[in-house]
């Protein structure tokens, strides 16, 4: 059993703790479980476990992670956009299973995006933790973001210069990056990026969280 069947199977088992966070819930459709396992015969604190889950990537303890229980494909199509547009400013995300309704661990190749279908299983990934803006930073986005799709382009030119002046160059680029893949894309997934959609890693980065909203 590899680490990422061991985190699911611990899931299952109803080891993690699910922490109570309305705003994940509202905006991602998304349970958020505290990363641990109280298992007698498996032990996700190891070293070696903690080396061969994140291999070659960001190294952290566990409590800086958190697993994600997703009713909607949006991450999915994030994943893809993250890909597609090479963009820099995101967390550490990794999908370890897919589950039916009744717990069943189903093939991973079940997973479609650009249908029309909808979600009849739960995704599951871990997640680097991460904080909600303040008000003031989840404001601006909210303000000046979130409506983009609407824009001229010289419109949504400006906004990005109001980022980058803010934020850098490297978010400004990732939100222009992710306007363009919802734009190429628009049949499948609208634009719902705004403040919620902001959050910062421990080491006080901004990164993008699930700017989409599948069409159903």
């Amino acid at each position: 059993m590899n680490v990422s069947q061991q985190i699911l199977q611990c899931f299952l088992e109803g080891q993690y703790e699910r922490m109570q966070c309305p705003q994940c819930e509202n905006t991602f459709l998304t349970n958020v479980y505290a990363m641990h396992c109280d298992g007698k015969d498996l032990s996700l604190n190891c070293k070696k476990c903690h080396r061969d889950f994140f291999a070659e990537t960001q190294a952290g303890e566990w409590k800086h992670y958190v697993l994600l229980e997703k009713f909607s494909l949006g991450l999915e199509y994030f994943c893809d956009a993250i890909q597609q547009q090479q963009l820099t400013e995101i967390p550490f995300i990794r999908r370890i299973g897919l589950l039916s309704e009744d717990d069943e661990v189903l093939p991973l190749e079940q997973i479609e995006i650009f249908t029309k279908n909808e979600l009849d299983y739960r995704i599951i990934y871990v997640m680097e933790r991460l904080e909600h803006l303040n008000a003031e930073d989840t404001a601006f986005f909210t303000e000046h973001v979130h409506e983009i799709d609407w824009m001229e382009e010289k419109d949504r030119l400006e906004v990005w210069g109001w980022v980058k002046e803010r934020y850098g160059q490297a978010l400004a680029d990732d939100l222009r990056q992710l306007c363009r893949y919802y734009r190429e894309h628009q049949d499948f997934v609208s634009w719902d990026l705004h403040g919620d959609n902001l959050m910062r890693t421990r080491q006080g980065r901004i990164v993008v969280m699930d700017p989409f909203t599948p069409k159903f």
